[in-house]
């Protein structure tokens, strides 16, 4: 299997890079594995707009074994079942990982359209003020100011159904 990804501002492209080290692997960026791939892939890709960025592509290319969106948002039950109805690939699993947040690294346009949808939750955290938890402080300054929540630790799943593929 080889490791197909599409990266805007880093945080994919750095999951999959862990991913190919840990799992022995070969990593591609989308646009350079066109016609180099022969074999199954593994497609990881930035969400936007609850659409994972590329997986059309990479389902037309490639024979797609497996998915994983990485986002902005904490990683839950709730956001994974969003993302497979908004992602659909004939049998493969579909896996998301909380990424980061780069405003310096998107054009205006990306900023406005993240603080509009951020806008609910950054005002419900700033309206907590003091009761907020050590974990809301964080994703509250994530939201504001950037940052990242790639982790080693977050492929674990990943890495566990790739044992059994």
């Amino acid at each position: 299997m080889v490791i197909v990804y599409r990266s805007n501002t880093g945080f994919t492209q750095e999951y999959a890079a862990m991913l190919g080290r840990a799992a022995q692997m070969k990593v591609l960026p989308l646009a350079g594995a066109a016609g180099k791939v022969s074999e199954p892939v593994f497609y990881m890709g930035p969400l936007m707009a609850g659409h994972i960025s590329g997986i059309d592509q990479a389902v037309k290319a490639f024979a797609v074994q497996g998915v994983c969106g990485v986002g902005m948002s904490p990683a839950s039950q709730q956001v994974l079942e969003t993302l497979a109805k908004a992602n659909y690939v004939p049998g493969a699993p579909i896996f998301y990982l909380q990424g980061g947040w780069a405003p310096k690294k998107v054009g205006w346009l990306k900023r406005r359209m993240v603080n509009m949808v951020t806008r609910s939750t950054r005002e419900a955290l700033q309206d907590k003020g003091s009761r907020r938890t050590p974990e809301e402080n964080r994703y509250l300054d994530f939201l504001l100011h950037g940052g990242s929540y790639v982790a080693f630790e977050n492929l674990e799943a990943i890495r566990d159904w790739m044992k059994n593929v």
